[in-house]
């Protein structure tokens, strides 16, 4: 079975990504996709089907994209995009391998609601549909740990911010490195992180479908490296309670389609009009997007344990617990304003994320209403009286209040569309109740006696 309707990519894009495929002698492909819970989700197959697949798509279960609700049997197509075609050598000697991010379709082709792919194509139109263009960077952090025979996770290494020398981590971040520079990811650094086997790994600005392809691609290459060197990767926002969690911040730029000028650049060292009103639409919904930003019940310790996490709806052009922060630019030179959003972590299916954090600022946009003044305050020391008297918003303190903010929020709903958001809610209120039901170690060391 076929899509009833061919997927007309682009001719000479397909043709150039088959000749490519040919020409590095691709054995094995992988049609990559996510689920709602962004989780990446693979289909392999032989080289010999990819020239019917560009054309056709792949028929598969669509209950991988929901999450496994199977209250209805839904066939469904990946359709691979030919402009994200990567390539590279497979770890087990098998030759070259390639991969393709791929959206989902129905029967018709049109887009299936629940493909996150979809959603953020869906909200990048409609962002330029209101005159802008956006752009992301992305700062990823995970941690490293080395599985001992006791099942315990010590890190590699005790190393600090920007810590050099040898070591299992070091290595792991130079073949991770090394492997995206092959399959062709401009990787724009990486480092240690804070805490005791904690890695960062930025990758540099482009359009946002293409960022969350990336991002899918990167967390496997670096569980797999991370494997390869005897290691396992943890992308948890809070793997252990004394070391600071772990981040996915989103470094956001917005350019003028009319003219291609950065639309978040004032005079001098001011941001534009329009700078601060997009922070006002992510401040105004900041507490509904956190159920797709940050969303585990792991999420919420990072958030409250600070170590620079916000926990404020806030603003700054300094300190670094805000929500939003604008980092210093030089008002000489051409450089571009961005507004780094700070909450979402690794657990968020890049495709939502960014889908929301867009809908948010054209919101904002659209509105025009100014946010509050910029705070560059650390305002961890406040108590929430204190807060709620200086009239800040608490980002919520757990994931079943961030999953009643988006219930409430139309704009956010509207943004994921009807069918995301309730399969989202749904899967997200089980592993609430989940967490609520289980009786934990500390509880029963605690109240034991």
């Amino acid at each position: 079975m076929a899509l009833e309707t061919a997927f007309m990519a682009d001719a000479d894009v397909l043709d150039e990504s088959l000749e490519r495929v040919a020409r590095e002698d691709v054995r094995l492909i992988d049609l990559q996709f996510s689920d709602i819970a962004g989780g990446a989700r693979v289909m392999t197959i032989p080289g010999d089907l990819l020239p019917s697949v560009l054309r056709h798509g792949y028929r598969f279960d669509g209950s991988a994209v929901t999450g496994g609700q199977r209250e209805v049997e839904l066939d469904l197509f990946l359709v691979p995009d030919p402009g994200t075609l990567v390539t590279y050598i497979e770890p087990s000697g098998m030759g070259r391998r390639a991969r393709y991010s791929c959206s989902v379709r129905r029967r018709d082709g049109q887009p299936f609601a629940g493909d996150p792919r979809s959603v953020l194509e869906r909200n990048v139109t409609a962002a330029r549909e209101a005159g802008f263009d956006y752009r992301v960077a992305i700062e990823l952090e995970y941690y490293l740990f080395r599985p001992d025979n006791a099942g315990l996770l010590p890190p590699p290494d005790a190393a600090g911010y920007f810590g050099a020398g040898p070591g299992l981590g070091t290595g792991t971040r130079d073949d991770v490195v090394a492997s995206l520079a092959e399959m062709g990811i401009p990787v724009g650094g990486a480092h240690h992180e804070t805490g005791p086997g904690q890695e960062e790994l930025d990758l540099l600005t482009t359009d946002p479908l293409r960022m969350a392809d990336t991002v899918l691609t990167v967390r496997e290459v670096i569980r797999a490296v991370a494997e390869r060197h005897g290691l396992r990767a943890n992308f948890m926002p809070k793997p252990l309670a004394e070391a600071p969690g772990s981040g996915m911040h989103i470094f956001q730029r917005l350019y003028r389609v009319l003219d291609g000028g950065d639309a978040l650049r004032g005079e001098g060292e001011s941001i534009s009009t329009e700078a601060r009103l997009a922070i006002a639409g992510q401040l105004e919904h900041a507490r509904a997007m956190c159920a797709i930003v940050c969303p585990t019940v792991n999420s919420y310790k990072r958030l409250a344990a600070g170590h620079r996490a916000p926990r404020h709806a806030t603003w700054a052009r300094l300190t670094q617990t805000a929500l939003i922060r604008v980092p210093s630019w030089s008002p000489s030179t051409e450089s571009t304003v961005e507004l780094e959003l700070r909450s979402p972590d690794n657990m968020a299916n890049p495709y939502l994320a960014l889908s929301v954090a867009l809908a948010s600022a054209i919101d904002g946009i659209r509105r025009g209403e100014e946010p509050p003044l910029a705070s560059d305050e650390n305002l961890v020391r406040h108590d929430d009286e204190e807060m709620i008297r200086l009239g800040v918003q608490s980002l919520p303190q757990t994931l079943g209040d961030a999953l009643g903010a988006l219930a409430e929020d139309d704009l956010v709903r509207d943004a994921l569309g009807d069918y995301v958001c309730d399969q989202f809610l749904l899967v997200k209120r089980a592993e609430w109740n989940d967490y609520r039901r289980y009786v934990s170690p500390w509880e029963r060391e605690r109240y034991g006696d």
